[in-house]
C-alpha cells in the first residue's frame, strides 16, 4: 500500500492535505466559508510511503492513542535513528540496528489520550524503515493537518551534523531532519512538511562533479536508492521551497548548465504536480563571496526565464562562525533557526498565512 503524506507539525496531529482539501486546520473555522470537513484517520504517514516502507529523511508516522504506554514494531535495513515525540515533548530516540525490532516509545504516561509522532531523522543511504504497527494501547483516530510545505534539498535540508559541535565526525547520530529549517519553519507556520533531501545532491551536479542521480532524477522516486516505483504524486503542496546550489558550486561555477536545469526542473516537474503553488528558490548559508553573488545571480535569471509570478527567490542569511557550526561545517540548529525565520516571512506574504 502507497500513502501519501507529508512530514508533520511536530507534536500535532497532521495530513497531506494540499490547498483543495483545506479546512479550518489550527484555526477559527468561522473564518473559512464552506470549508470541507477535516479528514480524520487512525494513523497518519507523513514524507513517501511504500508497502509501510519509507527512505527519504523527515518520514513520519502519527498517531493519538488511548493508554499510559506506547511501544511501535519497525523492521530497519540499516541503522538510524527516529526522532519521538510525545504531547509536543521531544523523548529519547531510538536507534534502529537492522531487522525487526519492537521499541517502546513512552511509558509512565497518565491515563488518557496522547499524540505521537515519530521522524526519521536519517538519510535515504542509512537505510530503509518499514512500520509494523504499534503496541499496547489504543488508536484514537484523529484530523490531519490542512497546510503543507514541500522542502526539496541537500545535505543542509536534511540536518547533516545538526547535532553534532565542530569538530564532529559526521554519523548517524548527528543528522536530524526534525531539527532542521524545513521543520522549523513549518512549526512556526502551523503547516506540516515534507523533505526531499539527499547530502551531496545538486541541480545540475553534484559534490565532486558527477552529474548522474542529481535532484531532478531522485525527485521522481519513491526511495531516493531506487529508481522504482516512481512517485505516484497523490498530494498537492500548498508550498514549495528549493535548497539547491551548495553542492553545484562545490567544484567552482556551474554555469549555464545549472540555470538551465533549474528551469527546467521547476517547469517540468515541480510546476507539473504543484501547479499553483508559490515555489520559493532558497539561496544557501553555506556560501560566501563570489559564489554566493553568483547563484543569487542565477536564481533571478531562473525566475525571470520562467516568468512566473509566484516563483521568487528568497535570501538566506549566511551562517556565521559566532553561531558555531555543526558536523563538517554545516549549519547548527543556531543556523537552522535562523534560516527557518528569514523563511517564513517570504512564505508568509506568499500564501497569506
Amino acid at each position: 500500500m502507497r500513502v501519501s503524506a507529508c512530514l508533520l507539525l511536530l507534536g500535532a496531529s497532521c495530513g497531506g492535505g494540499g490547498a483543495g482539501d483545506r479546512d479550518a486546520g489550527q484555526g477559527d473555522s468561522s473564518q473559512l466559508i464552506d470549508a470541507p470537513p477535516a479528514i480524520v484517520e487512525p494513523i497518519h504517514f507523513y514524507g513517501r510511503w511504500d508497502a509501510m516502507s519509507a527512505g527519504w529523511p523527515g518520514s513520519t508516522i502519527a498517531a493519538r492513542f488511548s493508554g499510559t504506554q506506547l511501544q511501535a514494531t519497525f523492521n530497519d535495513s540499516g541503522s538510524e535513528w527516529l526522532e519521538v515525540i510525545v504531547d509536543g515533548t521531544s523523548r529519547a530516540p531510538i536507534h534502529l540496528t537492522g531487522g525487526t525490532q519492537t521499541v517502546t516509545l513512552t511509558t509512565g504516561l497518565p491515563a488518557g489520550e496522547h499524540d505521537v509522532v515519530i521522524a526519521k531523522r536519517t538519510e535515504s543511504f542509512f537505510g530503509t524503515v518499514r512500520f509494523d504497527g504499534f503496541v499496547g494501547a489504543t488508536i484514537v483516530p484523529s484530523a490531519r493537518a490542512t497546510r503543507l510545505v514541500e522542502f526539496i534539498g541537500d545535505s543542509i535540508t536534511a540536518g547533516y551534523g545538526v547535532l553534532g559541535a565542530l569538530p564532529c565526525q559526521f554519523d548517524q547520530a548527528t543528522e536530524a531532519e526534525p531539527h532542521a529549517w524545513g521543520a522549523f519553519a513549518a512549526s512556526e507556520l502551523g503547516a506540516a512538511h515534507t523533505a526531499l533531501a539527499y547530502s551531496g545532491i545538486g541541480m545540475a551536479r553534484n559534490n565532486g562533479g558527477t552529474t548522474t542521480n542529481t535532484m531532478p532524477v531522485r525527485y521522481a522516486r519513491t526511495f531516493a536508492e531506487a529508481a522504482a516505483p516512481a512517485w505516484t504524486w497523490s498530494y498537492t503542496p500548498d508550498v514549495v521551497v528549493i535548497g539547491l546550489g551548495t553542492n553545484d558550486y562545490s567544484s567552482g561555477d556551474p554555469g549555464q548548465a545549472y540555470e538551465d536545469a533549474y528551469v527546467a526542473f521547476v517547469r517540468d516537474q515541480v510546476r507539473v504536480h504543484a501547479p499553483a503553488a508559490p515555489v520559493l528558490l532558497a539561496t544557501s548559508p553555506m556560501m560566501s563571496g563570489t559564489a554566493r553573488t553568483q547563484m543569487r545571480a542565477r536564481l533571478d535569471a531562473v525566475v525571470s526565464r520562467l516568468a512566473d509570478p509566484k516563483v521568487t527567490v528568497v535570501e538566506i542569511p549566511e551562517q556565521l562562525a559566532s553561531d558555531g557550526y555543526g558536523c563538517d561545517y554545516h549549519p547548527n540548529e543556531v543556523t537552522q533557526h535562523k534560516m527557518a525565520m528569514a523563511l517564513v516571512p517570504a512564505i508568509r506574504a506568499a500564501t497569506g498565512w
